[in-house]
């Protein structure tokens, strides 16, 4: 799925920016603040991007494209944990520099990585429970609602993912493969 694809690259590239961006708006003179400007714009196009993959994916687990949504939700939860591991390390080390060396005045302003960063978990979750709908059509045995929950939840979203794909596995791999 193009979306997928397109998000997970906007997830990465918003974490580059944020790494680049503060660090060359000091040096950018009169280009800062068309650089910042960029940077807020490139936040507002990898959340669409996400909303538009979380469409994409319902829109093919409404045509019964069962593969394709797996696909997708495979790649958004496997591919963006090195996203969120280094988004994480890079957040706590940037904004407690931050918020130390204004003794504090910069805590007011934390909320909002934070809140770009829970967008980036929902919209990947909410794909994330278009694929457990769709393996919930699918014959025994049928993933409890739980999983819908455990989509949305930071880390517990991960190792749900590889739960249910290794239960998708064991229900797709042919017995005669076992000896008897």
């Amino acid at each position: 799925m193009k979306s997928a694809k397109l998000f997970l690259a906007g997830m990465y590239l918003h974490l580059a920016l944020s790494v680049a961006v503060p660090l060359t708006i000091p040096f950018a003179g009169k280009w800062g603040d068309g650089l910042f400007v960029f940077y807020l714009l490139f936040i507002g196009i990898s959340q669409l991007l996400g909303w538009m993959a979380v469409a994409m994916a319902a829109r093919a687990g409404g045509r019964g494209e069962t593969a394709l949504v797996l696909r997708a939700w495979k790649l958004l939860k496997l591919g963006s944990i090195p996203f969120f591991v280094l988004n994480f390390l890079y957040s706590v080390a940037v904004w407690f520099l931050m918020v130390a060396a204004s003794r504090g005045i910069f805590l007011i302003f934390v909320p909002i990585p934070v809140a770009i960063t829970c967008f980036f978990i929902l919209e990947t979750g909410c794909v994330g429970c278009v694929a457990v709908k769709m393996l919930r059509r699918q014959p025994p045995p049928v993933p409890g609602k739980i999983h819908f929950v455990l989509q949305l939840l930071p880390v517990a979203d991960v190792i749900d993912t590889l739960v249910l794909l290794h239960r998708q596995k064991e229900r797709t791999t042919p017995l005669s493969r076992f000896p008897a």
